[in-house]
């Protein structure tokens, strides 16, 4: 089935959670426990549609922005839904602030709307401010990242079997990659991943999710 390029589609066995891809970039919303969506890295070219496109699936009341680089989105997004909350890691705000000219809010409004099965996570080792969301339905364990992983361009709907990882991401997303790779061993080892959502290509699921992240970072640092 055709799907209209920037339609936002829900995540097989993973209530609440949707995304759309145009292009190379993915945006992910997630349901919120007052009802509304969270958009993490809004894609400004899907901003084009208009707020009527979110009409199924309701009102964007949180805009978050992952890191201080996907911030092209924000302001098109911002105007869609002027009442929606801007959210980022306090060590992103200043950038953002800087290059889009909004003002952001931190992170406590969305923690306290998250549903009890979703929560942030917050890598160590990073200089870019990243920060994912984690969900957990059983049997899924989905990871919502930003730059820290990515996968092929795929058709909407499909899912990639293995990670990427950006080009750039060594060099200018990493600060301590010791530090950083430690902190992903023990995420994965308390609560390992069936699904990665990446805002660079597709949604990636897998059986052994985990040890393919592993095996990716330790070939690249």
């Amino acid at each position: 089935m055709s799907v209209e390029s920037g339609a936002f589609m829900e995540i097989e066995g993973v209530d609440g959670v949707y995304v759309a891809h145009t292009g190379k970039l993915s945006s992910t919303a997630i349901r919120l426990k007052s009802g509304g969506l969270c958009l993490y890295s809004p894609v400004a070219a899907m901003a084009k549609k208009g707020a009527a496109f979110f009409d199924r699936l309701g009102d964007v009341t949180i805009l978050f922005a992952p890191n201080h680089y996907h911030n092209k989105g924000l302001a098109p997004y911002a105007a869609l839904f002027p009442d929606a909350k801007l959210v980022a890691p306090s060590n992103a705000e200043a950038r953002l602030k800087k290059v889009t000219g909004l003002e952001f809010g931190g992170l406590d409004d969305l923690e306290k709307d998250l549903p009890d099965h979703i929560k942030l996570l917050k890598p160590d080792g990073l200089k870019t401010g990243e920060v994912w969301l984690q969900v957990k339905q059983d049997p899924e364990v989905v990871w919502i990242v930003t730059d820290a992983f990515s996968s092929e361009r795929l058709p909407q709907g499909a899912y990639a079997e293995q990670p990427t990882l950006l080009g750039t991401f060594p060099k200018f997303g990493v600060q301590d990659a010791k530090t950083y790779r430690e902190w992903v061993e023990r995420e994965i080892s308390e609560c390992e991943p069936t699904i990665v959502l990446p805002c660079h290509g597709s949604p990636i699921r897998g059986a052994d999710l985990g040890s393919a992240l592993l095996k990716l970072l330790d070939e690249t640092f």
